[in-house]
């Protein structure tokens, strides 16, 4: 335990175990505080969420557009993607239809020495 510096820091301890120490709850206290809590807290109305305050509401619609929003950017995304790849097989593609046929030619025709 630290030792008290001065006469104040006794007093102050003194004064904090005082306010600290248990002590029995006023009469009629359980009956205010049970007369505060709801009698029926087992039954929950079934249209309770039309019951909450808007800003739950707002975040709702907000998640849902965010959500909605997000998968068409993502199929954009992927078309833009598709169209992207099938324009480098189509290059690809008449690049070595080009070669193809230069190298034909090369074979069809003699060579000459």
């Amino acid at each position: 335990m630290v030792e008290p510096i001065d006469g104040r820091t006794d007093e102050l301890d003194r004064e904090l175990r005082e306010h600290l120490r248990p002590r029995s709850a006023p009469a009629g206290f359980t009956d205010r505080v049970m007369a505060r809590v709801p009698a029926e807290r087992g039954s929950r109305s079934p249209l309770r969420f039309v019951a909450q305050p808007v800003w739950r509401w707002a975040a709702i619609a907000a998640v849902l557009a965010v959500t909605v929003l997000g998968g068409l950017e993502h199929d954009r995304q992927q078309r833009i993607a598709g169209e992207h790849a099938r324009q480098q097989v189509l290059l690809a593609l008449r690049i070595t239809g080009a070669t193809l046929r230069e190298v034909q030619q090369k074979v069809q025709t003699p060579q000459q020495k």
